[in-house]
C-alpha cells in the first residue's frame, strides 16, 4: 500500500546493497531535514558499494551439494516457515527489484510474464514443500505472488522516497535508483507527480478499510465468506460505538475493534508481514521436550498399570490352579474308594458263589455214596 505522503514506509531490511539495507541508500536530504535541493552535496544519494546478489543463499546451496533449499509452506496461514524462510523472502525481494516492471500503478498490473519469471527463478534455488511433498501448484504460486506483492509495495515506497529527495523532475530523471530501468523511472516520476497519485495522500486508511482492500478481489467480491463477515462486523461495531459517549471504556479505534473481532494473536502485525510470527527455536525446543516428557510419563503409567494387571492375573491363575489340583485329588480319592468298594463286593460275591458251588458238590457226592 503506497501512500503519497510517505508516512508509512515498509523497509526492505532483507534487500541489501553492499553491507547495508537498500533503505539506507535513500537517507539523503529527505531524512537529514535539508530542503535545499540545489545544493549538490545535499541532493545526491550516496552510492553503495554494490548490490546484493544472494551470496548467502548460494553458500547454503553448496552445503546442500548445490541442491535446492527446502522451504515449508503453511497453507492455512499462506506463508513460508521454518528453515530457509529468510533466504526465500530475501530472494523474492531481490527478484522483484530486478525482474518486476515498475511502470504500472500496482503489483496486480505487473505483466504475467514478469511474475512467472520471478517464480521460475525462485524455483531454481528453492524447493517448496507442503509437509513431505514438493508442491508447485497454483495455490503455492499464489502464496509466492502475495509475498512478492508486499515486497513490490516496499520497493515502490522506497522509490517514492527517492523521488522526494529531489526538488525537480529534471533532477529526478537524472538520478534514477540503481537497478531501476530508466524508462520505468521516467514513468514513475510522471506518475508520482500526477493528480491521480496525489489524491491518495492523507495517510493510511482505517484498519477495517485496509482489511477490505486486501481481502476483496478486483470485481469487488470477497476472497472468503469469513473475510466479508469480519469486515461487516467491524463496520457495524464502529457505527455502534460512534453513538456512545467518548469516555466509553470499550475499544473505540478501528484497529482495536478489528483486533477484537479477529482475535489477533500475540506477535502478529495484521496487514504487513507474511503471517503470524512463528515461535522461537527455544520455545519450540522447550515445548517439544515437555511434550516428550509427558508422553514418557504417560507411557510409564500405562506400563505400571499393565504390570499390576498381569500380576493380579497371575495370582488369580495360581489360585485357580491350586483349586483344580485340590478338586483333582478329591475326585481321585473318591474314584479310588469306589473302585476298592466295588472290587471288594465283587470278590465277596465270587467267594460266596464258589463256596456254594463247593457245598452243592459236597452234598451231591454224599448222596451218591448212600
Amino acid at each position: 500500500w503506497i501512500h503519497g505522503n510517505g508516512n508509512r514506509i515498509d523497509i526492505l531490511n532483507d534487500t541489501w546493497y553492499g553491507d547495508r539495507p537498500l533503505a539506507e541508500t535513500l537517507r539523503g536530504p529527505l531524512e537529514s531535514g535539508s530542503t535545499n535541493a540545489s545544493d549538490p552535496s545535499r541532493s545526491k544519494i550516496r552510492k553503495s558499494r554494490g548490490k546484493f546478489k544472494g551470496l548467502e543463499t548460494l553458500k547454503k546451496m553448496r552445503v546442500y551439494n548445490n541442491a535446492k533449499l527446502p522451504v515449508q509452506i503453511d497453507m492455512e496461514f499462506r506463508r513460508p516457515f521454518g528453515e530457509n524462510t529468510d533466504d526465500l523472502v530475501g530472494e523474492i525481494a531481490r527478484l522483484v527489484t530486478l525482474c518486476a516492471s515498475f511502470d504500472v500503478p500496482y503489483w496486480r498490473d505487473v505483466p504475467e510474464d514478469r511474475k512467472i519469471k520471478i517464480y521460475e527463478k525462485l524455483l531454481d534455488k528453492f524447493e517448496l514443500r507442503v509437509g513431505d511433498e514438493v508442491c508447485n501448484d497454483i495455490h503455492i504460486r499464489k502464496i509466492i505472488y502475495e509475498i512478492a506483492g508486499r515486497r513490490y509495495r516496499d520497493v515502490r515506497s522506497i522509490l517514492y522516497r527517492h523521488y522526494q529527495s529531489y526538488a525537480t523532475d529534471e533532477e529526478r530523471l537524472q538520478n534514477p535508483l540503481e537497478d531501476i530501468n530508466a524508462n520505468e523511472w521516467a514513468w514513475l516520476v510522471n506518475y508520482f507527480g500526477s493528480q491521480k497519485f496525489k489524491c491518495n495522500e492523507g495517510g493510511e486508511p482505517p484498519a477495517h478499510e485496509l482489511w477490505r482492500l486486501t481481502h476483496q478481489k478486483k470485481d469487488g467480491s470477497w476472497g472468503s465468506e469469513q473475510s466479508r463477515h469480519v469486515y461487516e462486523t467491524v463496520k457495524d461495531k464502529l457505527e455502534e460505538l460512534a453513538s456512545q459517549p467518548c469516555d466509553s471504556p470499550v475499544a473505540s479505534t478501528p484497529e482495536e475493534v478489528l483486533s477484537l473481532v479477529v482475535r489477533q494473536r500475540s506477535g502478529y502485525v495484521r496487514g504487513p508481514g507474511c503471517g503470524p510470527k512463528p515461535p522461537s527455536k527455544s520455545a519450540v525446543t522447550t515445548a517439544t521436550i515437555a511434550g516428550l516428557q509427558a508422553q514418557v510419563k504417560d507411557k510409564d503409567e500405562r506400563i505400571s498399570q499393565m504390570e499390576e494387571l498381569i500380576s493380579k492375573q497371575r495370582e488369580d491363575m495360581a489360585q485357580i490352579q491350586e483349586k483344580l489340583f485340590k478338586q483333582k485329588a478329591e475326585v481321585t480319592a473318591e474314584v479310588t474308594a469306589r473302585l476298592k468298594s466295588d472290587m471288594s463286593s465283587q470278590l465277596n460275591e465270587l467267594v460266596n458263589k464258589k463256596f456254594m458251588d463247593m457245598m452243592f458238590q459236597f452234598h451231591r457226592d454224599l448222596g451218591i455214596g448212600h
